[in-house]
């Protein structure tokens, strides 16, 4: 029978847990919300500038493009005109051929007067075009412009400034067979002014006579202006609303995605807020390159006015301003759509948040009933102290047939009984002081809390130790991303005793890097080599017994003899996994066989030969890596030893295939 004490104990036990841990459980829901909110608006705001910054890359680059695009075609005019022209004089050059073929019998003034009306009303270039012909003495045989100047010398024609226009090019021709540069020239419905004009001019030698024609500069650069805006820009489309627009320092509307627009003096445009749309573009452009911000006459999309950021760049010696922008609707439907998914998001973990409080309660509360309940048997164990002496004596009977049991089992569960004797040994001494207190009447609830406090920590970490070597008994194979420094715990919890006991010191040096591989393997891996490192120290008299385990990362592939010309499976860099003792080495005549089946130098008793076989098989074939072995100096102490060092080579990341 318990005493009142006793229940009331139990009784706070069994129920201020349900209180604490909903009010600790409402308090944690309530800060996630809260967080959840905060992350929410500073995600919003992330997105916001995120996409403006994106958006703004977007338009730079369309721009910069099609200012691209125009230099390129600027710097080929004139090679186009050139070539245009000499083009069209071969025309002219084999009509006259055939012609002379043709007509060969005649003679040359009967055969000129031939090729002369055949030419005339040949037009080309929106009617500037046309041919002239010269005899190579200067006398003008066709000008179908100024047909006054035919039959006419024209070596000495001047201009108004009594400069003589056509000498030196007649000049030219008696070392040349053609001529290309500027002259200047009047235009067919222009006589009476002369232009900037380049010319193309090639020898007839069999008649002697000069073939010539001509572009106006002014006319030739603006036809190659309206083909640049017409095939290059006036077509650009990008997103939904994205296109390239075009204004002469003018104002002339000169590319826009409303035709209608294009060719109008828009000069004066002005958006709501009064901002004078296209002088501040035309100012930007004469700036430098630069974002503009306005109200948009009209969005693509909606057809209607729309907040707009535009980036504009000037060509100064066109009198041009490009642009394009992106429109703030745009932004707001693609917020609205993030702070839906945002929402979403929140609320998602928030349901799963709190789904999750409600489970870690409904466990915590049944631990604590579960722990009232124990010790409520245990308290009745106490007041039964005959019935107690039976099941002390039956416990230990369980244990010594527990140990047996676990002693057949082998080297690694005799790693789990050496992590547990210090906890078990810790449990014994609490209820052993707690149970002399309580008969001396010496027990407080103090230091009864306490010693319960202790006992509860230390059958949780006798729970843990079961996970870990579970885990690494677990036969799943499957490839995750894992820490060095969640490897090298695991690895040392399975073997921490085995160090203890032997009295070796382990020295560790661990870069925190992450990587993918499969945990289970490696580790099995490593506990085989870790294990021959503590056995190596077997019947040998070394005061200062040391195991180094270090990790690295690192970018640069050190596999020794790697014939791989692109390393597929370390792209983002090598972890590399040393692990050396002082214990005397390896015989040398046995390196070349530490990874052969079947190969030990233990006793048969003790080793079968398998575990650096299959070490080196995981390794290899199963992790893509890289294992060797060699003796190594190490210093300890100040004092130097020689060992084995076996070095792990592994990618980051495994590609299969």
């Amino acid at each position: 029978m318990l005493i009142k004490s006793e229940k009331q104990l139990l009784s706070f036990i069994k129920y201020s847990p349900v209180l604490i841990i909903t009010l600790i459980a409402i308090l944690i829901n309530i800060l996630i919300y809260v967080q959840n909110e905060e992350n929410f608006q500073k995600d919003l705001k992330i997105y916001k500038k995120n996409y403006i910054e994106s958006k703004k890359r977007l338009t730079k680059f369309q721009v910069e493009k099609a200012y691209k695009d125009i230099q390129r075609e600027r710097d080929n005019i004139e090679q186009r005109l050139e070539n245009r022209l000499k083009s069209r004089v071969q025309e002219a050059y084999n009509i006259i051929k055939n012609l002379h073929e043709k007509y060969s019998h005649l003679e040359e003034k009967e055969l000129l007067n031939i090729i002369k009306e055949s030419l005339r009303p040949i037009r080309f270039n929106e009617g500037r075009g046309y041919f002239y012909l010269v005899k190579n003495s200067g006398i003008t045989i066709l000008h179908p412009i100024i047909p006054q100047q035919e039959n006419k010398d024209s070596s000495q024609r001047k201009d108004e400034n009594g400069n003589y226009l056509y000498k030196d090019i007649l000049e030219h021709f008696k070392t040349h067979d053609e001529y290309f540069g500027e002259l200047k020239a009047v235009k067919p419905d222009i006589a009476h002014k002369r232009f900037d004009k380049v010319s193309y001019i090639k020898l007839y030698k069999p008649l002697d006579i000069l073939i010539g024609t001509g572009e106006y500069k002014e006319d030739f650069l603006n036809e190659m202006k309206n083909h640049i805006i017409k095939e290059y820009i006036q077509n650009i489309r990008y997103g939904k609303n994205g296109y390239i627009f075009i204004f002469d320092y003018d104002g002339y509307q000169l590319a826009h995605i409303k035709k209608e627009y294009i060719g109008k003096k828009r000069i004066d445009l002005v958006d709501s807020n009064g901002f004078m749309i296209t002088k501040e573009i035309i100012k930007q452009a004469k700036k430098g390159p630069g974002f503009i911000n306005y109200i948009g006459s009209i969005m693509p999309e909606t057809g209607k006015p729309a907040y707009k950021t535009t980036y504009i760049i000037g060509i100064d010696d066109w009198g041009w301003a490009i642009g394009s922008g992106f429109y703030n609707l745009d932004m707001l439907n693609y917020l609205e759509t993030k702070k839906k998914e945002l929402r979403q998001m929140n609320n998602e973990s928030l349901k799963n948040t709190l789904v999750i409080s409600l489970i870690l309660c409904a466990i915590l509360i049944a631990l604590s009933f579960y722990v009232s309940n124990i010790l409520e048997k245990f308290f009745t164990r106490y007041h039964e102290r005959i019935e107690n002496e039976i099941l002390e004596n039956r416990k230990k009977d369980m244990v010594l047939y527990q140990q047996s049991k676990m002693a057949s089992m082998g080297e690694m569960l005799g790693n789990i009984a050496h992590q547990w004797r210090q906890p078990l040994s810790s449990v014994s001494t609490i209820a052993s002081g707690t149970r002399i207190q309580k008969e001396l009447g010496m027990l407080d609830d103090k230091e009864f809390d306490k010693g319960m406090e202790t006992i509860v920590n230390t059958t949780k970490h006798l729970s843990q130790t079961i996970d870990d070597f579970r885990e690494f008994f677990n036969p799943n194979r499957i490839k995750e991303e894992i820490s060095t420094q969640t490897l090298y715990n695991k690895a040392i919890q399975l073997i921490s005793s085995r160090l203890t006991t032997k009295e070796i010191e382990l020295k560790s040096n661990i870069d925190d890097a992450n990587f993918v591989t499969y945990e289970n393997e490696l580790l099995q891996g490593l506990m085989n080599i870790l294990n021959n490192a503590i056995d190596a120290f077997e019947n040998k008299h070394i005061k200062n017994r040391v195991i180094e385990f270090n990790i690295k990362y690192e970018l640069e592939c050190k596999m020794p003899s790697c014939a791989i010309e692109e390393c597929t499976q370390g792209k983002e860099g090598y972890i590399t996994i040393t692990i050396q003792d002082n214990a005397g080495g390896i015989q040398e005549d046995n390196l070349d066989k530490i990874f052969d089946a079947y190969f030990t130098t233990k006793h048969k008793s003790q080793g079968t030969g398998i575990g650096l076989y299959m070490t080196y098989e995981i390794i290899n074939k199963h992790l893509k890596g890289f294992i060797s072995v060699e003796n190594s100096e190490i210093t300890y102490n100040k004092e130097s030893y020689k060992g084995a060092k076996f070095t792990i080579i592994l990618p980051t990341r495994i590609e299969e295939g």
